[in-house]
């Protein structure tokens, strides 16, 4: 479709809100919006809301408001002895739609998901999802439907978010993870393996591509390890894939899965008194994104936290900046320049900007307990006066 110009969006708002007119999704015309990074803080069960641009919280959202507990009475039965042995997770994956009003949260062991009104943080609606632990999500362009990996039943299940009803799935490897849209349409999944199962009895762990509309299972790239976070360049034909103990990531050609370089990292901080049996969920490092024009890669290295910043084309360490506890996710503003960082460890529960033109960290913001999964939406300022 053509673009069309949002008169009253203005500054460096209009590029976000912008680039969502020209995929169609856009708010309403007329509608003034403000780029809002949302950030997950799974251990006390809310949502902080970032000004992107002004790079201040502007608000919170209690992301259970039901309770601490499951609703679904076979989850409840088995919840005492998850959090025995995980501790709690009442936010996972986070998504928002295309009119910036609503946001989708998984939330990991209470094994549902849930959708909540922005500017007042009412629960809409929640779906209990197969198998113990709701992971990821990812939100298909229109907004339509809503995908996320149950992570105990090996599948990708999908919701449609007008209805509020799952509407199918599709299979992965064993235990699912991260699901990304590919620039091709498709949808990709990350599968961890059984980490119960000792290596080489793990089972699956793999990437796996589906059509989103039929759901069909179209391609699977086979690893030795665990798939963590993965980012594909803006014409698809490269991912960048975080493993399982890895420290670094690879380089893949997503149409034969193909490892064609691999980018080792140093080991650093706590994580050079660390065994590989030690490293938390198994992740040396677990955040990967790329900046604009595909120029620069953004690695958050868990256990030695840092971040690097590595040149996409030569794979050259552009810098290696010190951040806070357990840098977890990465995620690039919407205007190109920051990569945003959680920082999930005890010791910082904290939100990294690092700036790409000037490779350090510009600013470190307090989050909730175990901030982790962020993303950035355009919000209308309308929804944002309660907060």
């Amino acid at each position: 479709m053509a673009c069309r110009v949002i008169r009253r969006a203005a500054g460096r708002n209009a590029l976000l809100v912008a680039a969502l007119v020209c995929a169609g999704l856009a708010l309403p015309a007329g509608a003034a919006a403000r780029p809002v990074l949302f950030v997950g803080n799974s251990e006390d069960g809310t949502v902080t809301l970032v000004d992107a641009h002004r790079l201040r919280v502007i608000g919170h959202l209690n992301a259970i408001p039901d309770g601490n507990t499951p609703q679904d009475p076979a989850q409840a039965a088995i919840y005492p002895l998850i959090v025995a042995a995980k501790g709690v997770n009442y936010v996972q994956g986070l998504a928002v739609s295309p009119n910036g009003r609503t946001l989708y949260i998984s939330r990991g062991y209470l094994g549902d998901v849930a959708a909540f009104r922005i500017a007042d943080g009412h629960e809409l609606w929640r779906l209990q999802i197969n198998g113990i632990r709701a992971d990821h999500v990812a939100l298909a362009p229109d907004g339509s439907r809503l995908f996320v990996s149950a992570l105990t039943a090996n599948e990708v299940q999908v919701i449609d978010t007008r209805t509020h009803s799952f509407v199918g799935a599709f299979p992965t490897g064993d235990w699912p993870h991260v699901l990304e849209f590919a620039p091709h349409g498709y949808i990709w999944n990350g599968s961890l393996g059984n980490q119960l199962e000792p290596s080489g009895h793990d089972g699956r762990k793999q990437l796996t591509m589906a059509d989103p509309r039929t759901l069909q299972v179209k391609r699977t790239l086979q690893f030795d390890a665990g798939v963590r976070p993965f980012a594909f360049t803006r014409d698809g034909r490269r991912a960048y894939v975080q493993l399982s103990y890895l420290n670094g990531f690879i380089v893949v050609d997503p149409l034969t899965g193909h490892t064609l370089r691999t980018k080792n990292l140093p080991v650093r901080g706590p994580g050079k008194n660390m065994s590989p049996s030690q490293y938390p969920n198994q992740a040396a490092h677990h955040g990967i994104a790329l900046s604009p024009g595909d120029r620069t890669i953004c690695d958050a290295a868990t256990i030695s936290n840092y971040v690097a910043l590595v040149a996409r084309r030569t794979l050259r360490t552009r810098a290696l900046i010190p951040v806070g506890d357990q840098p977890a996710e990465a995620e690039t503003s919407a205007d190109g320049r920051y990569c945003f960082v959680t920082d999930r460890g005890p010791a910082s529960n904290s939100l990294s900007v690092i700036s790409y033109r000037h490779g350090r960290e510009v600013k470190r913001l307090r989050m909730g307990e175990h901030p982790q999964e962020e993303t950035e939406a355009a919000v209308p300022e309308s929804v944002l006066r309660g907060l």
